[in-house]
């Protein structure tokens, strides 16, 4: 599987238990609760597939995981810190709100006015709304993640198209 065709949703963080168990920290852990797919692990710069067995959602941001062939804590580690992909075909199949930002890091900009802005560098966790840090020409500049101001965004192209308030990208120029 390319980079094209996927998409981090989250990474392993840890082994729960001595069963091969896993913990996996992501933003949308209802996705890999019901998921039917196999996901991909990335080892040495290789997507692995792993078929999940069962997944259950443990508290906030982490899921209970476990896949078919992990079965003792020694294999279970060798995983610790991989992140975790799905492929975006099996994303194509949920709502925009339902995905995990983590999906969009990497992603270009596209404004309506000012062409493109830059790719995503990451996520600030505001209190009433996620803010998209964006690199523009070497500046970090703070976009709101809000649906008024998302036009679409094209996991295919790997872009979101946007249109910006009058004067938002100019507060960083």
């Amino acid at each position: 599987m390319s980079i094209d065709d996927s998409s981090v949703i989250g990474q392993v963080v840890k082994v729960h238990g001595i069963a091969g168990e896993l913990m996996i920290e992501t933003d949308s852990p209802e996705i890999l609760e019901d998921i039917t797919e196999p996901v991909f692990l990335e080892i040495e710069g290789l997507r692995v597939p792993f078929f999940v067995e069962w997944a259950k959602i443990n508290s906030g941001r982490r899921v209970r995981i476990k896949f078919d062939d992990v079965n003792d804590e020694k294999k279970a580690l060798q995983l610790v810190g991989c992140p975790v992909l799905v492929s975006n075909d099996w994303l194509d199949g949920f709502e925009e709100e339902e995905l995990p930002e983590q999906i969009l890091v990497g992603f270009n900009i596209i404004d309506t006015k000012h062409g493109n802005i830059g790719s995503i560098d990451g996520f600030e966790n505001m209190d009433i709304n996620p803010t998209m840090v964006i690199n523009h020409n070497g500046n970090n500049v703070l976009i709101p993640f809000h649906p008024d101001f998302i036009n679409d965004i094209n996991r295919r192209k790997r872009s979101v198209n946007v249109t910006l308030p009058d004067g938002l990208l100019e507060i960083y120029l």
